[in-house]
């Protein structure tokens, strides 16, 4: 094989897997403090709190498309080097980032791009912009580099045998209660809050399926965080009152440790409203509730096998360098 890259189909490379494991921790970090990222818009300058926010802000004011910011490793340099495209000549004069015409003021600039059909600023439009993004993760390998033919003259992708030997790491969730981040977050929780998740979760009439889950997840989060219990969450009753007052004369981790059946809420809402994460890139629903199993699986048909998940693939390889260490 002589340490030549691997290549997929039609000889497109594959990807770098180092450097795609870089890209998506880069994005998840970045993730879990974008609410408090306060990011000046390039065009008008105005501050904008929130990295989704202000790539919505680039359509509503201005009718600009970028990439999307879950594609874009390095944000800021993203945006600088979109701002340096727009003014490249170090002075007021607005250029169009994608055919460099001297636009003026912002206006003209508006005007061109929407006559002009410029308004997509990514990497299609602007090639230099890949640097800053996911896609950089696959280039192209060097120019002459003979590519690997089967006998039928295709490209075929070379795999392990043993998919096993991936290292998938378990990824740490943060708790429902309080902020520790932790790779066994439900265990965590039964040791340090006594609240068994998944016990609760499976005894709870009103949970049909996984998104009940995710709903019952973000109403827990959004209520810690402002103190109330999740248990009369959208309530306006007289029991919803008296949690409160038992809240405001303790604390809420008492009242919930007092009263178990509240640290979930009496009711699973089923809006769409609390299927949006609180909390940015959560992996407790990433991993514990879609890649876990919380909720009993039917029987699997033999004819259509489950994919394993990561988390589940993370626990077989656990358990198996457990035995090899026992043995």
């Amino acid at each position: 094989m002589g340490g030549r890259k691997r290549r997929g189909e039609r000889g497109v490379p594959m990807p770098d897997i180092t450097a795609l494991r870089a890209s998506c921790k880069a994005i998840l970090l970045r993730h879990q403090r974008g609410l408090s990222l306060e990011l000046p818009c390039i065009v008008c300058r105005q501050r904008v709190r929130g990295q989704e926010s202000i790539m919505q802000h680039y359509v509503d004011a201005h009718g600009i498309h970028t990439t999307n910011c879950d594609n874009i490793v390095d944000l800021n340099g993203f945006l600088v080097h979109l701002r340096e495209l727009l003014l490249f000549r170090d002075d007021e004069r607005m250029h169009c980032p994608v055919c460099r015409e001297d636009c003026g003021d912002e206006a003209s600039l508006l005007e061109h791009i929407e006559k002009e059909g410029h308004s997509r600023w990514d990497i299609d439009t602007i090639p230099s912009l890949a640097s800053f993004c996911m896609a950089d993760v696959n280039k192209s390998e060097e120019a002459g580099e003979e590519e690997e033919d089967s006998a039928n003259g295709t490209n075929v992708v070379e795999s392990d045998d043993d998919g096993d030997d991936e290292d998938w790491g378990v990824e740490p969730a943060v708790c429902l209660l309080c902020d520790t981040a932790s790779e066994d977050c439900l265990g965590h929780m039964i040791d340090a809050h006594g609240f068994d998740f998944r016990a609760a979760v499976r005894s709870h009439e009103g949970v049909q399926d996984v998104y009940d889950v995710i709903r019952i997840v973000n109403v827990i989060r959004k209520c810690v965080a402002r103190g109330l219990c999740p248990f009369t969450y959208g309530d306006e009753l007289a029991e919803a009152e008296a949690c409160r007052c038992d809240v405001a004369a303790s604390s809420l981790e008492e009242h919930l440790r007092n009263h178990p059946l509240h640290n979930l809420p009496r009711v699973v809402p089923s809006s769409d409203r609390e299927l949006i994460p609180v909390l940015c890139a959560d992996a407790f629903i990433s991993s514990v509730v879609v890649g876990g199993d919380l909720l009993a699986r039917g029987e699997e048909d033999p004819e259509y096998p489950m994919v394993p998940t990561n988390a589940e693939m993370a626990k077989k390889q656990t358990a198996r360098r457990q035995s090899e260490g026992n043995a």
